[in-house]
C-alpha cells in the first residue's frame, strides 16, 4: 500500500501516513464523507482555526512565537489563516456594495457626481497580499533595535494580525451596516486606529516592552502607514488615468 500524497510505503492498518501525516482515505468519495471531513476541519470547536482566533486575543505572542519556533500543529499556519480572512473580507465588501448598497469611497460620499471608485474593492484581496510586505517592513524597522525578530518573522506576525482584524471586521460590519446608517470612511478611520492598537499590543507582548515605548512606535507606524497609503493612492489614480478608466472631466461638477 502506498500513500497517495507522498508515495511512501504504508502498512494496510495505518490510518495516517507516518511520513507526511496525511489521512488514509479508503472509501469512495460521497457527500457523507465530505461532510464528515468538513465538520471536523471547520466546525470542530477544538480545531486550530477557533483556537488560533481565541488565542490571538488572549495570548498572541504564544501563537506567533509557536509558529516561528517550529510548532506547526497547535495553531493554524499564518498563510492559511490570512487566506481565509481575506476571502471573507471579499465577501464582506460584496455585501456592503451590492446588498447594503453602501458607498465605500470618500469622493462619492462627498460628491455624488464624482466617478464611482468602489470597483477598487474588487481587488482588495490582491492589494492585501501586495501590501503585507510593506506593513512587515514598517514593523521590522520600528522594532529593529530589539533584534528579536527578522523580517520574515515580522511577515508571520503581520499576517496573523491582519487576518485577525479582518475576521473582526467581517463580524462587526455585517450587522453594523445592516442595522445602522453609517458612513464607511468614518468607520474605516476608527478601524485603522483599532488595528494599530491591536498590532502594537501584539508586538508589545512579543518584545515585552512598556506602554510608552509601544505607543511611540505606534505613532510612527501611523505616520508611515498614511504616507504609504497616499503614495498608493497616487499610483492607483495614475494607473486609472493611463488606462482611461478615469478622466479629468469625470471630476468636474455636472450641471
Amino acid at each position: 500500500m502506498v500513500c497517495k500524497n507522498c508515495d511512501s510505503s504504508l502498512r494496510s492498518d495505518f490510518s495516517f501516513c507516518p511520513s507526511c501525516g496525511a489521512k488514509i482515505i479508503r472509501n469512495r468519495l460521497t457527500l457523507k464523507n465530505i461532510w464528515q471531513d468538513l465538520s471536523f476541519q471547520v466546525f470542530n470547536l477544538d480545531n486550530t482555526l477557533f483556537k488560533t482566533f481565541k488565542h490571538l486575543f488572549t495570548q498572541p505572542e504564544v501563537v506567533v512565537e509557536s509558529y516561528i519556533s517550529g510548532i506547526r500543529k497547535k495553531y493554524m499556519n499564518p498563510i492559511s489563516y490570512f487566506a481565509i480572512a481575506i476571502t471573507l473580507s471579499g465577501v464582506l465588501f460584496f455585501v456592503l456594495r451590492n446588498v447594503y448598497e453602501i458607498t465605500l469611497t470618500q469622493n462619492n460620499a462627498i460628491n455624488p457626481d464624482a466617478p464611482n471608485l468602489d470597483f477598487i474593492f474588487d481587488y482588495q484581496g490582491l492589494m492585501s497580499y501586495l501590501f503585507m510586505p510593506l506593513y512587515s517592513l514598517i514593523t521590522w524597522v520600528l522594532f529593529l533595535d530589539k533584534g528579536k525578530m527578522n523580517y520574515t518573522e515580522h511577515l508571520v506576525a503581520n499576517a496573523y494580525v491582519t487576518a485577525q482584524m479582518s475576521f473582526v471586521q467581517v463580524m462587526v460590519c455585517l450587522p453594523l451596516f445592516g442595522i445602522f446608517d453609517i458612513r464607511y470612511e468614518v468607520f474605516n478611520w476608527i478601524y485603522l486606529l483599532f488595528i494599530t492598537a491591536y498590532l502594537f499590543f501584539v508586538f508589545g507582548r512579543i518584545h515585552k516592552i512598556g506602554f510608552l515605548s509601544t505607543f511611540i512606535r505606534s505613532l510612527g507606524y501611523l505616520v508611515l502607514f498614511v504616507i504609504i497609503m497616499l503614495i498608493a493612492g497616487i499610483a492607483i489614480a495614475a494607473i486609472l488615468f493611463i488606462t482611461g478608466q478615469l478622466n479629468i472631466e469625470d471630476f468636474a461638477p455636472k450641471k
